[in-house]
């Protein structure tokens, strides 16, 4: 049996492989399967279920397959921002927008140069990335099931000459229902349970679901096991304990579970200074338009286009897909308020405006094993989302809508971008309605021990056997969607384990 659940684990339970990887998310599958086609015993330890429990509805999506139940939060004394994290086996592929982005070429070359190493360049990152795209089936999305949310930014970009189009996901059954995110009812995305891990069993991995880590097993300066909690994923009642052991443990449970467990194992301060350290996560705000055509901005293919101006580097919006609950959330309409607003969803498109971070935060545990999380806006990023935000009303203006308007505090309605400037221009981000969902760069990969948990071969500075291979290791912001290259890091770091 190479695929387990919390059935398999009662009681006092121990296992033994050559390598344990903690997390079956985009990390933890790539090394996973890297490593077991390379001949090694692998066991992939998942806290989610084993099995995807998929239904309509954000409250179910958050109890199964959101880490914390979706409550994931990172707080300063500027504002908070809730983060969307992934659980159960295929971790964050499972409920993402499936969008695969290349590192941009001049990321790769500032971390080869930081890093002193050649794999990581964009010649032998190019070669994996065809690799992967062949693997996940990554394409661009047809026109035929975009939707008219994304054909507006689509229409409105190309009449403002702005570089764009319709993105590429691994999605090559996608019916267009608009659901990824709330785990795709159909079969359609190639998440990474679909794929990275069958193939990863093929080669003799066993994956064990409902067992959340909570310890790390030292012998002097090496890490040998692992120590988990099997729980009841209906319940959460505790069945069992699960202990792990292996000459090699893969940290893979994601920028802020990779951190969380070290800080609960009690292992940040053998591990260095920088453990939770310098957190990313790619914050911004959405732009609305309303329409006088009927949009459903709720179906269609789930963030399916893009564009960008060169004059704003670092800024990359793209659609906002959401169903009609969420709009309401976004705005803070209840009672007769959101009854006013409801005739008019069916009307609204939108698009995230999402920044290449400057600023940063932390990650660590509190008492009870619940992320702990930090965020500071750095100031230029504040003034970097507002001028996003303008370029996309004006996109979206382009592309079909009337009016637009922002989850900010005032904001109002506007029927052009220097209306919606203006109004925009005295905002502070207290007053926006923030949302991230690309955390990283928590457990940096680097030379210095001071500032780096792991060396480029993504091996612990401070404990032998001990690697890392998730969004966590990124040495800098991505400034794009991250699935894609979580993946081929973790692949490199298992190629290196592999000699």
């Amino acid at each position: 049996m190479t695929l387990r659940d919390w059935s398999d684990a009662k009681g006092e339970t121990t296992l033994e492989a050559d390598v344990v990887v903690v997390g079956s998310g985009p990390g933890g599958a790539a090394i996973a399967r890297t490593l077991s086609e390379g001949g090694l015993r692998v066991l992939v330890l998942e806290e989610g279920p084993a099995r995807p429990r998929f239904r309509p509805n954000l409250a179910h999506t958050q109890r199964f397959h959101m880490q914390e139940n979706g409550a994931v939060v990172a707080q300063s004394l500027q504002s908070f921002v809730p983060i969307a994290a992934g659980r159960g086996v295929g971790g964050g592929s499972l409920i993402n927008s499936a969008i695969c982005w290349r590192t941009p070429d001049y990321v790769l070359e500032k971390w080869t140069k930081a890093l002193g190493v050649p794999h990581f360049g964009p010649t032998p990152m190019s070669a994996i990335f065809d690799e992967l795209e062949e693997l996940l089936q990554i394409a661009e999305t047809p026109e035929a099931i975009a939707g008219e949310n994304n054909k507006i930014i689509v229409r409105g970009a190309k009449a403002l000459g702005l570089p764009g189009g319709f993105l590429r996901r691994n999605t090559p059954h996608c019916s267009g229902c608009g659901l990824c995110n709330l785990g795709c009812p159909t079969g359609g995305k190639a998440s990474v349970d679909r794929n990275l891990i069958p193939l990863a069993r093929a080669a003799g991995a066993i994956v064990q679901g409902d067992v959340r880590i909570e310890e790390l097993i030292f012998e002097h300066d090496a890490v040998v096991g692992v120590v988990g909690v099997v729980r009841h994923p209906e319940t959460r009642v505790e069945v069992g304990r699960l202990t792990a052991r292996a000459p090699k443990v893969v940290l893979s449970a994601g920028a802020i579970g990779t951190p969380r467990l070290i800080a609960q194992a009690g292992a940040a301060g053998r591990l260095g200074p920088a453990v939770g350290q310098g957190l990313h996560l790619h914050p911004g705000n959405a732009v609305v338009g309303l329409c006088d055509h009927d949009v459903t901005m709720w179906r269609g293919a789930t963030q399916a286009a893009w564009f960008e101006d060169p004059d704003l580097p670092g800024v990359l919006p793209h659609t906002l897909q959401a169903e009609p609950g969420v709009v309401l959330m976004m705005f803070g309409k209840v009672g007769v308020e959101a009854k006013a607003l409801m005739p008019l969803l069916p009307k609204m498109c939108g698009a995230v405006v999402m920044i290449s971070d400057k600023g940063s935060g932390t990650v660590s545990a509190r008492s009870d094993g619940r992320s702990a999380v930090t965020y500071d806006f750095a100031p230029n990023d504040v003034e970097r989302i507002k001028a996003g935000m303008v370029r996309t009303a004006d996109v979206l203006l382009a592309g079909g809508a009337r009016e637009v308007t922002a989850p900010v505090r005032g904001m109002g309605l506007h029927r052009d971008s220097k209306s919606f400037a203006a109004n925009l221009a005295d905002k502070t981000i207290r007053d926006f309605g923030l949302y991230a969902a690309h955390p990283m760069a928590t457990c940096r990969m680097g030379t210095d021990p001071e500032t780096s948990v792991i060396g480029p071969d993504g091996q612990a500075h401070r404990a032998s056997g001990l690697y890392i291979a998730d969004a966590s290791v990124f040495p800098t912001a991505l400034g794009v969607n991250p699935q894609l290259t979580t993946m081929a890091v973790a692949t490199v770091i298992g190629r290196q384990i592999l000699g």
